[in-house]
């Protein structure tokens, strides 16, 4: 398989635009010639890409959401504490002043849009550039793909955003306001039902990194989970099981191996493509900020900003082999051995659990290898399990779904009879134990409002309390964006 490149594209954000300028407004991807044949398409969807990249470099999808929920904490500093607190403000101050806003909900607002925008200019132009009509259709199906991620991905966070569909090049079309949270989805699943007819089946061929039409249903499916529409999830995500063109690594502990993520390949059905080289630097902050202080067996630059609950750790049951992939000492690259109550005496926790999945003992200095994980088949059974049993009472092929995922864990299979409420919280525990550290566990909890008592049970000696407010489902709108857009009106609960 080909190495998917990315190359680096300026963008100019449309909230940036200002009603008294008088200039015509471009994005920096558009020029009038651009997009005329081939290898151009290939560039621009290569840039569609690699605004991905961008947005999961500075780690902000995964630790605005991580940070906030009951797995995982970041080392209790000024700015950085602000989410696992719930103390953030719309204008997120302290994370501005403090230098954190590359870690903080401004970041993912900002990198999404300008995602959104490079995807806007492939689905409006590649559509007319001469060449294979096969691949133009494929080309499309994946900028359509990525469209509908990014809105997602903005949805799950503030709610009620901004829906984006054509270029910015003019102001008329940048200044735009909010749409109701279902239209929102309305857009996200059309833009999905559409690349899905676009794009092809999963197979060893794909270029590493590129969705296929097994990634949009399975997109698919977690989206309508999301707004709640039970039929179409489990449609969706009974389609991607059905297919057969995807499995289970055997081993949960070599999926997140660094030095066998292609194995990986044949359960991961879009990650964010990254490398331990110095150049081109493909990196995240995500790496190293798991990996304990100094250099170690996790990675040779660790800074020890992130550890796991020990409630979470001890939540396993016995024999889950997921929790293999969590540590309570680690190995210095000298051979020396740190104990738990020495993992980072920086903080005043002494049983703090360090989390693996982003271990890469080859890294050149801080710079991993490992893929950040954004689809799993493994949820395909889960969203398929939840699903069935939201529409009713869940039936065997719903506990088979489950038992799936629990086999590869070495667990037996789930207590047959249950309720449906205790089915799906037995679902929404294993999607704990089975994605923590993934960016996953937050949204589990918003969607569902468990948040407002599973979060004040997630405490420590660094975070003896913690409240979030029925306004914390969503992050407030950056006050930034809305200065700079006159359309654009806050979050309701945070007015």
């Amino acid at each position: 398989m080909k190495k998917l490149i990315y190359i680096s594209v300026l963008f100019i954000s449309f909230t940036s635009c200002k009603k008294m300028l008088e200039e015509t407004a471009y994005s920096a991807t558009y020029t009038k010639d651009f997009y005329s044949n081939a290898a151009e398409a290939e560039a621009a969807i290569t840039a569609a890409y690699g605004s991905l990249y961008v947005m999961y470099s500075s780690g902000a999808p995964f630790f605005a959401s991580d940070w906030s929920a009951d797995q995982t904490f970041p080392r209790n500093v000024v700015g950085r504490n602000t989410l696992t607190q719930f103390s953030y403000d719309p204008a997120y101050s302290v994370q501005n002043s403090f230098g954190r806003v590359n870690e903080s909900p401004m970041e993912i607002w900002r990198r999404a849009y300008q995602a959104i925008e490079s995807a806007n200019w492939v689905i409006e132009k590649v559509p007319g550039t001469p060449m294979d009509a096969n691949r133009r259709d494929q080309i499309v199906g994946e900028a359509l793909f990525l469209r509908a991620y990014y809105h997602w991905t903005l949805s799950k966070n503030f709610g009620s955003v901004v829906i984006k569909t054509s270029p910015t090049n003019s102001i008329d079309n940048a200044v735009v306001g909010r749409s109701p949270i279902d239209d929102v989805y309305a857009q996200i699943f059309d833009d999905l039902t559409k690349a899905e007819q676009m794009l092809p089946d999963y197979s060893a061929a794909l270029v590493k990194g590129r969705v296929s039409k097994q990634s949009a249903q399975l997109l698919h499916a977690k989206a309508a989970l999301y707004n709640e529409k039970w039929a179409i999830a489990l449609n969706k995500a009974q389609a991607v099981i059905s297919s057969k063109k995807c499995t289970l690594v055997p081993s949960f502990t070599d999926l997140f191996t660094a030095a066998k993520k292609d194995l990986g390949r044949q359960e991961v059905m879009f990650a964010v493509e990254l490398n331990n080289t110095t150049n081109p630097i493909r990196q995240s902050q995500i790496h190293y900020f798991y990996a304990p202080l100094g250099s170690n067996e996790f990675n040779k630059g660790g800074a020890g900003g992130i550890y796991a609950y020990s409630s979470f750790y001890n939540s396993f049951k016995t024999g889950d082999t997921r929790k293999n992939v969590l540590a309570t000492s680690y190995m210095t690259t000298a051979g020396a051995t740190v104990l738990q109550a020495n993992i980072d005496t920086r903080l005043a926790t002494k049983d703090l659990v360090i989390m693996g999945k982003y271990k890469d003992p080859n890294s050149v200095g801080a710079y991993a290898s490992n893929n950040i994980y954004l689809l799993r088949y493994a949820d395909a059974f889960l969203i398929a399990a939840e699903a069935e049993a939201r529409a009713g009472a869940p039936a065997e092929t719903a506990y088979a779904n489950v038992d799936s995922v629990r086999k590869r864990a070495g667990l037996p299979a789930l207590t047959r009879g249950l309720s449906q409420t205790a089915f799906i919280d037995s679902v929404l525990q294993e999607r704990s134990w089975e994605f923590y550290g993934e960016g996953d566990r937050w949204y589990d909890l918003t969607r569902t409002n468990k948040f407002l008592t599973v979060i004040p049970t997630a405490v420590n000696a660094d975070y003896p309390t913690r409240t979030p407010a029925p306004r914390n489902k969503y992050f407030p709108i950056p006050q930034v964006e809305i200065n700079a857009n006159p359309k654009l009106t806050q979050n309701d609960d945070w007015k």
